[in-house]
Formats: structure tokens, C-alpha cells, sequence
């Protein structure tokens, strides 16, 4: 048999369903664990790198409560009565404008907060942003930071969107990459998982060579590696993890399919000891 030495009979094996079949007594566990691994590591290049290039966040379905706080009325009296220039707000003194569920308000002299779940802050160099769901943050005015482009609800939602991510941009970045990772690598373990055991099923069959379930889920990994490496290309130009979810699990079912019809499961020729003749 020709010797290639991991991880290269991997690399190896996944590029044609024959070699994936031959392949599949290769791997033992600690090497199983690697490959799956160095897959799921695949997945998560496109999610570091489109979260790593996002300059804005949807602060609104983090703390949805504090953002209902801000309303028109507020807005305009902010933007009559008050101006921030180089990271300090100016104007006539407090104002607030209270709500069923909490408050808006400017507070320059630093008076005591009101004892509400959910309030939108505006001190004189920060903000205090403290929603019902538990989360509170005090966000420090960036010195580029101006009121001038805000007329509207919806301008103020933004800008204080905005200021917030300035400042929590390595929150938001480990917080979605650890949560999108989490989600990739439940999908591919299952994935991995239900696809080996379907094929383990077979050996039932006499017709079938697939002689434990290590083998199965070597052959299910393998499968897995091109369908994976399309998955992350694509997610690197148009990241959509639904839509690189369904490659790998499409592309995985189509090549144990080709795999079958080529092998029925059996070793046919002596593919390994010739050195990687494929068919």
C-alpha cells in the first residue's frame, strides 16, 4: 500500500468516491476527532471573517426595551436644546421624558438615576443604556460623535447603535462567532453522527463490506471534506450560514450516493497499493 501519512491520505481519500470507500479503515478514533475538527474550522473562517468586517449592529434585538424609550418627542427636544462635539454633550441643563415602561433622558449635572428596568441616559462625556433583560452598559461618547445627522426616532436608535459598537465591537465578534461556531458544530456532529449510522446499518446487508461504525463515519467524514471546503469558499464571497449549511449536507448526501453506486459498498479493485487510480 502506498504510504502517504495523515493528514494527506485524508486529503487524499475525499477527492473521489472510490478513495473515499478504500479509504475508510485508515483513520482510528483521535484522527476522526482531528478531521471533524479541521472541518468545523473550515465553517468558521467565513463567520470570523464577515463579523470581523462588520462596522454596524442591530443593538435593538439585544435590548429591545431600552430602544423603545426613544421616541420623537425626545429627539426633538434633544436635538433643539443640546449638542456633542468632541465627546461632551452641551445644553440646558436635565430633561427626561418618561414612559410606561422606563425613561429617556439627559442628565449633564450627573444627578441620581431613576430606579427603572429600562432607561436611555445621555451624560455629559457617556451614555447609560439599561434594558429589562438583564443587560446594562455605559457607552463613552467617541470624539467624531455629532447630533447633527439625527432628526428622527429611527436616526436616534441608530446613533446610539452606533456608539455602541464602537466601544463593544470585541463583545459583539466573540459573542456571534462563539454562538454561530456553537451552532455549525451541533449541525456537522449530528450530521456526522445520523449519516455514519445509516451507513453502519448496512453491514446487515452481506453485499455490504462496511464493517464497523468507525469505518461509517470515517466514509461520512470523508464525504463531508469537499462538501465542507465549497461550504467556507462560498461563505468567504456571500456568507449566508444557512445557505453553507445546506452544501455540506447536500454535497455529503450526493457523494455517499455516488460512493454507493460506484463501490455497492464493496472493495472492487486494489485502489490504495495502486497509488490513486479513480473511477
Amino acid at each position: 500500500m502506498m504510504k502517504r501519512g495523515f493528514p494527506m491520505d485524508f486529503f487524499w481519500g475525499m477527492c473521489s468516491p472510490k478513495r473515499m470507500f478504500a479509504s475508510r479503515k485508515l483513520f482510528g478514533w483521535g484522527k476522526l476527532v482531528i478531521i471533524f475538527v479541521f472541518l468545523t474550522a473550515c465553517l468558521m473562517i467565513p463567520v470570523s471573517l464577515n463579523f470581523a468586517k462588520q462596522d454596524s449592529f442591530d443593538l435593538e434585538s439585544l435590548m429591545p426595551n431600552m430602544m423603545n424609550q426613544v421616541s420623537d418627542g425626545f429627539v426633538d427636544e434633544l436635538t433643539a436644546n443640546y449638542a456633542l462635539k468632541n465627546g461632551t454633550l452641551s445644553g440646558q441643563g436635565n430633561m427626561d421624558v418618561a414612559t410606561k415602561t422606563g425613561v429617556a433622558m439627559v442628565n449633564l449635572d450627573g444627578t441620581t438615576l431613576p430606579d427603572v428596568k429600562n432607561m436611555v441616559v445621555l451624560g455629559k462625556s457617556s451614555m447609560e443604556l439599561r434594558d429589562s433583560s438583564g443587560y446594562a452598559f455605559t457607552v463613552k461618547y467617541t470624539d467624531d460623535a455629532t447630533l447633527t445627522d439625527v432628526s428622527s426616532m429611527a436616526d436616534m436608535q441608530a446613533f446610539i447603535s452606533g456608539q455602541w459598537y464602537v466601544q463593544n465591537k470585541a463583545f459583539v465578534f466573540l459573542t456571534m462567532v462563539a454562538m454561530l461556531g456553537s451552532v455549525l458544530f451541533a449541525s456537522s456532529l449530528m450530521l456526522a453522527l445520523f449519516a455514519a449510522l445509516f451507513i453502519w446499518f448496512t453491514k446487515r446487508n452481506q453485499m455490504s463490506e462496511i464493517a464497523s461504525y468507525k469505518e461509517a463515519l470515517s466514509l461520512t467524514l470523508l464525504a463531508l471534506g469537499l462538501p465542507t471546503i465549497l461550504a467556507a469558499v462560498i461563505g468567504t464571497i456571500y456568507f449566508d450560514i444557512t445557505v453553507m449549511m445546506a452544501i455540506q449536507s447536500l454535497g455529503m448526501v450526493l457523494l455517499i450516493a455516488f460512493t454507493f453506486i460506484k463501490t455497492r459498498f464493496r472493495q472492487t479493485d486494489d485502489i490504495l497499493d495502486l497509488g490513486g487510480r479513480t473511477g
